[in-house]
């Protein structure tokens, strides 16, 4: 049986809840868009200055960092929207963006540092363990799917 009280108690937290979840999405939608603008002025400046149209590795390999960042805010906020709509968090998406950012770190990884070995096996073993986590989502949900 439920009470007057505790379900009063709900109401708040539910609206609690969609307060959160737009500021929430707000905040991430201006993060990308500043992170959007960020990166094509940074690629401009990089584009006029001389030498002209010719970006170095260096240039190029944050230019790639930037629109990887850019992605992963932009599946965030399908995340966000997501939950909104459905009130449930998709797994997949999730990890998606998670190896999206650990693309993203192998992108501008400097193999160079001191501790360039002890990094590389460890984003390594996050890859594998992401990897491994959204194959398993993915067979599974297409195992449901099938008829029995």
């Amino acid at each position: 049986m439920i009470d007057a009280k505790s379900g009063l108690t709900g109401e708040y937290l539910d609206k609690i809840q969609k307060i959160i979840v737009v500021v929430l999405t707000w905040t991430m939608a201006v993060a990308v868009i500043l992170a959007t603008i960020d990166l094509i002025y940074n690629l401009a400046l990089y584009l006029i200055s001389p030498p002209s149209a010719m970006l170095e590795t260096e240039e190029l390999l944050s230019t790639f960092g930037n629109i990887l960042l850019v992605i992963m805010g932009v599946e965030l906020l399908e995340t966000f929207k997501t939950y909104k709509i459905e009130h449930n968090v998709n797994a997949q998406m999730v990890l998606l963006v998670a190896l999206t950012a650990m693309a993203r770190k192998v992108v501008i990884l400097e193999l160079n540092s001191t501790s360039g070995n002890a990094n590389l096996l460890g984003v390594a073993a996050v890859i594998i363990a992401l990897s491994a986590g959204y194959y398993l989502l993915k067979k599974g949900k297409s195992d449901e799917e099938k008829p029995a």
